[in-house]
């Protein structure tokens, strides 16, 4: 019997979610480049969100796993909807610009939130969870709205700037 072998990239545990966050991250905002905003805020079909959207809803995210459930600040403290239907949404003063801005200060306040922390430290904003765990939340979640994101753009891009 083969005995599965490590593949590990050289890097802890937490150098290795950390690297894998950062990618998604900039894998999100860069969905973004090229497109003119109409192409951002198109919808594919009533009631589905636009690729800008889906970017937002990302930040909103981390927001509140990597925020609230930490800190236990309120969202509207941390400058977050309130209801998660309204993080889908983009608000009619936002452009690729703003909302990208917005993304890049909610992942720095992340990256500042988690530094101090071990895997497993226990946190108690949104019941008790240790880090480890919000990080593997964080990855699925932005991992599936990736896939969304894909979709969005190439949908955005076959339908071009007449939008």
């Amino acid at each position: 019997m083969h005995r599965h072998t490590s593949t590990d990239s050289g890097y802890s545990t937490r150098e290795d979610l950390d690297a894998r966050i950062e990618q998604y991250r900039e894998l999100i905002l860069a969905s973004l480049d090229g497109l003119t905003e109409a192409q951002a805020r198109a919808t594919s079909a009533p009631a589905t969100p636009s690729l800008l959207g889906v970017v937002r809803h990302t930040a909103y995210v981390e927001g509140v796993w990597f925020g609230e459930a930490i800190t236990g600040r309120s969202r509207s403290e941390l400058g977050l909807p309130v209801a998660t239907a309204n993080s889908w949404k983009t608000r009619k003063t936002d452009t690729i610009a703003s909302v990208t801005a917005h993304c890049r200060d909610i992942h720095e306040r992340s990256r500042q939130t988690l530094a101090p922390l071990a895997l497993t430290d226990v946190v108690h904003g949104r019941g008790a969870r240790t880090i480890l765990s919000l990080y593997t939340h964080v990855l699925s979640e932005i991992a599936w709205n990736t896939g969304q994101i894909d979709v969005l753009r190439t949908l955005a891009l076959s339908r071009g700037s007449a939008d």
